[in-house]
């Protein structure tokens, strides 16, 4: 599936992803703002990366993508989530058609589906940081290492810079940038091309607050948190409903 075709699934079906990488706590690693990132069906997909503990957090995730086509028409997509982190750590995303519940006290996972009230549940593997996101029309767990991967053997190195702060939603994110050349002739191109990301975090927060990729083979997508509350959102949200039922025992 490309880039694109993933994209405009996870605007459509919007059900979610998690990634889990038993490797400690990702945000004292050089090159934690590089995780967060979910790949999978030949897509990305950004996301929020925990446990962070001590730090609640509402907020509504908007993703978008523009996508240029050869006569200059655009196409626009867009998805609004909503996300929220306890101060124990919990995190939960949800869409119109479900949610997913990260407990780490708990030690599970739990995948809600709202249309038959179901879910399942998933242990979280130990010291594991997780991250969860919306995503596509199925359900999906990845290792990721938090390492930013060439996009093509033996091309250039990616070229990282740091960008000023900024406030972003009320917070003060720092920002950087990664550029990544594909060169001529690579996948076809008659010339270099150009793939930029930028990512822009709270480090007080531990949270990603707004990210873009300029791809223009697949064109631009950027994630961003708005309406960002700090204070502890309803206990309940990290509970699974007592009307909800096992999918394994149906």
């Amino acid at each position: 599936m490309t880039k694109s075709l993933f994209l405009a699934a996870a605007v459509v079906f919007a059900a979610a992803v998690f990634a889990q990488t038993p490797q400690g706590n990702a945000f004292q690693q050089e090159g934690w703002m590089k995780s967060g990132v979910i790949t999978f069906g030949g897509g990305k997909i950004e996301g929020q990366t925990g446990p962070v503990l001590g730090k609640p957090i509402s907020a509504n995730e908007v993703r978008t993508t523009v996508q240029t086509l050869s006569d200059g028409s655009h196409i626009n997509r867009s998805e609004t989530d909503h996300f929220y982190r306890d101060g124990q750590g919990r995190m939960r995303t949800e869409t119109s058609t479900g949610a997913i519940i990260y407990d780490p006290v708990a030690g599970f996972t739990y995948d809600l589906t709202l249309r038959n009230k179901t879910y399942t549940k998933s242990p979280i593997p130990k010291n594991a940081v997780t991250t969860i996101a919306a995503a596509a029309h199925y359900s999906s767990v990845s290792s990721h290492s938090g390492q930013l991967r060439k996009t093509t053997k033996g091309g250039p190195e990616p070229v990282t810079e740091d960008l000023p702060t900024q406030m972003i939603d009320g917070v003060s994110a720092r920002g950087t940038r990664i550029t990544i050349t594909i060169p001529s002739g690579t996948v076809g191109n008659d010339h270099d091309l150009s793939v930029v990301n930028e990512r822009w975090v709270s480090d007080d927060l531990k949270l990603l607050v707004k990210s873009s990729n300029s791809d223009p083979r697949f064109g631009v997508t950027t994630y961003e948190l708005t309406n960002i509350l700090q204070a502890p959102p309803d206990p309940t949200l990290f509970q699974v409903p007592i009307d909800y039922t096992d999918a394994t025992n149906r």
